[in-house]
């Protein structure tokens, strides 16, 4: 059991490095993937994808990492990042495991637009009074985000799996029954 602990924590590890190479890549000025003037944001992507692949305690970790990085930037309100995807990716988890285990391409796509969406309303609530921006802008924008992560989800969750050995785990699991079709009577 604490073998497969350490394993679990390294693979954890493994998601919160790729995090910090992501939020590295997408704040870098000449890697910034850029449509209508709406950037990809990964880091929602991979919380969502690591809580529906690993579960709600890896989703938490990446979580709250992802906050962290996003406050030491500061670009928001102080500690509500963290706040946000710690529960986000509590969340993701806590659905991935029990309805999306066969369909983690749907799921991790619908916690995803989920996320960005609750995300853009939250930052309504905390700036309308001091931002005059349009709520159609908004709205737009939003949607924008939306298409775009869905767009980058099935690369996203690639990565999740193989970083998670879920690949692995699924190819010697075909193997194991392969062999033991092949080891019956004829």
């Amino acid at each position: 059991m604490k073998q497969h602990n350490l394993h679990f924590a390294v693979r954890v590890v493994c998601c919160i490095l790729l995090l910090t190479l992501a939020y590295v890549l997408q704040s870098s000025l000449g890697v910034r993937v850029s449509i209508f003037g709406v950037h990809i944001d990964i880091l929602p992507l991979i919380v969502a994808a690591v809580g529906i692949v690993m579960g709600s305690g890896a989703g938490l970790a990446c979580g709250l990492f992802a906050g962290l990085l996003y406050d030491v930037a500061g670009t928001g309100v102080e500690g509500l990042y963290p706040l946000y995807y710690m529960i986000c990716g509590i969340a993701c988890g806590q659905t991935g495991m029990h309805r999306f285990r066969n369909h983690a391409l749907g799921g991790a796509m619908l916690c995803t637009a989920g996320m960005i969406a609750a995300l853009a309303a939250i930052r309504y609530l905390f700036s309308f009074q001091f931002d005059s921006i349009s709520v159609w802008l908004l709205i737009a924008r939003t949607v924008l985000q939306i298409i775009l992560a869905l767009i980058f989800s099935p690369i996203v969750l690639r990565v999740i799996r193989a970083v998670s050995g879920q690949n692995k785990r699924a190819a010697i699991a075909v193997e194991q029954l392969t062999e033991g079709d092949s080891d019956g009577p004829s």
